[in-house]
């Protein structure tokens, strides 16, 4: 591992929970499974397989939620902003580490995409990594699917992973906006924030806006985070005063066309992330005059 640490720090998005891991990872992998889409509110999930002794909590371990959605392994989160953190893996002598939580070059890059039979069409498999349909072999874990019902009048629905909320709208969104952003990559503790965009003229919860809860950092910065209180997963949000909701494109139900994409913050992207389409990319937020091109 040349020029890299050999310990590497992750945090959650508010940094209540803070944790250290070494190389070398006995996997990196892209899980397109719909649970965890649902838990992290992404395309796709990014995790590294760690040795027990080549980790160790640094802060925080009180503010963890052990949400277990099946008997495999559990969903952990904090339940001050959300964030999924580190858990105990299906092999007990490795943990399980959402790879956006980490800072800094890991040294290695993914090197394969599981479930991807359950992809999201938002997000094309278009590298040269293998690619499983679930699990790779070697694991006989039981595959479980958790079906949801869709809101049969909407355009678009989705819900967290627990089912607790439940929401739809009665307009397409136009466009997939991906946010490759520190705070972004940590609130959905993956590669990168993935939102799609409706108005709020179109949009309603279905159940469950009860158990919705917010994180907002500390001014003067302005950022927020809307979750799940049950399970984690990432909910729509709607900023103070906006005629846009924002809703996370990992906890859509709707089968969607593929959308036109827009790549914000790639100056902050994760050095073990590619982007590979042609859609634009700015190193920050686009310049005012393609705001609406780009945000309508």
């Amino acid at each position: 591992m040349r020029g890299v640490s050999t310990s590497i720090r992750g945090a959650c998005l508010c940094g209540a929970i803070a944790f250290s891991v070494s190389p070398p990872y006995r996997w990196f992998a892209h899980c397109h499974c719909s649970m965890c889409r649902k838990h992290h509110g992404a395309l796709f999930a990014t995790g590294l397989g760690v040795a027990h002794d080549a980790f160790r909590w640094l802060d925080g371990t009180d503010e963890i939620v052990h949400y277990r959605a099946t008997a495999a392994f559990e969903r952990p989160f904090c339940r001050r902003c959300g964030s999924t953190v580190p858990a105990v893996s299906h092999d007990e002598r490795y943990w399980h580490v959402p790879a956006g939580l980490l800072d800094g070059d890991l040294g290695a890059h993914p090197r394969t995409h599981i479930f991807t039979a359950s992809s999201s069409p938002l997000a094309p498999l278009d590298d040269a990594l293998p690619k499983h349909a679930a699990y790779p072999p070697g694991i006989t874990l039981p595959i479980v699917e958790i079906p949801r019902a869709r809101a049969a009048s909407a355009a678009v629905s989705g819900n967290c992973l627990c089912g607790s909320v439940s929401f739809a709208a009665a307009a397409e969104p136009r466009r997939l906006v991906n946010c490759y952003c520190s705070l972004c990559r940590r609130s959905r503790a993956a590669a990168f924030g993935s939102t799609l965009l409706v108005g709020t003229d179109v949009f309603r919860w279905i159940r469950g806006q009860e158990r919705v809860k917010r994180y907002a950092l500390p001014a003067p910065r302005q950022y927020a985070t809307d979750f799940c209180a049950d399970c984690g997963s990432l909910a729509p949000s709607a900023p103070a005063g906006s005629a846009t909701v924002m809703l996370p494109a990992g906890a859509i139900d709707t089968p969607l066309p593929r959308l036109p994409a827009v790549h914000l913050y790639v100056g902050s992207k994760a050095a073990w992330h590619e982007i590979r389409d042609a859609w634009p990319q700015f190193a920050e937020l686009p310049p005012p005059e393609r705001l609406t091109e780009l945000f309508r």
